[in-house]
């Protein structure tokens, strides 16, 4: 009875301790290249990222930041080390200072620039011109 309990308290910490706690200070770690894209014939900011990031990629990850409810009906989520009114947007850092957020089906409702710690598979986007350069899918936001 006691190496179940043992077994059953291993499984449960690796899944609440199992992610990799982040923050937006390691997340700067990327810089910019221009390259021509043809589709679109024009120029674009192509992300490199450093080795501690690429490590991230497709791994549990655990950061706090503001929601951005850009367009809550259409599942367009967005965390930011900013709140919206001093987001990348506004001129505020760079586009490493947000992630796109795909979260799971039945969460919470938000409030923008509520501050939440999302937890969830980071993804590093290095050719999608129309998305951010961070990604977190599965997601779960509890509110702080």
């Amino acid at each position: 009875m006691n190496k179940l309990i043992t077994v059953v308290i291993f499984f449960f910490s690796l899944s609440t301790f199992g992610q990799i706690e982040t923050n937006w200070l390691e997340l700067r770690d990327v810089h910019y290249k221009s390259e021509y894209n043809e589709e679109y014939d024009s120029y674009f900011q192509v992300p490199f990222f450093g080795k501690k990031i690429e490590e991230l990629a497709n791994k549990e990850v655990k950061i706090t930041g503001y929601m951005l409810t850009l367009a809550p009906d259409a599942g367009v989520y967005v965390l930011s080390q900013n709140p919206y009114a001093d987001c990348f947007f506004c001129g505020y850092g760079g586009p490493e200072t947000a992630i796109e957020l795909v979260l799971k089906p039945g969460h919470d409702e938000f409030l923008m620039d509520e501050l939440v710690t999302v937890t969830g598979t980071f993804q590093l986007n290095y050719d999608d011109i129309m998305s951010g350069v961070y990604k977190i899918i599965d997601a779960v936001a509890i509110k702080e």
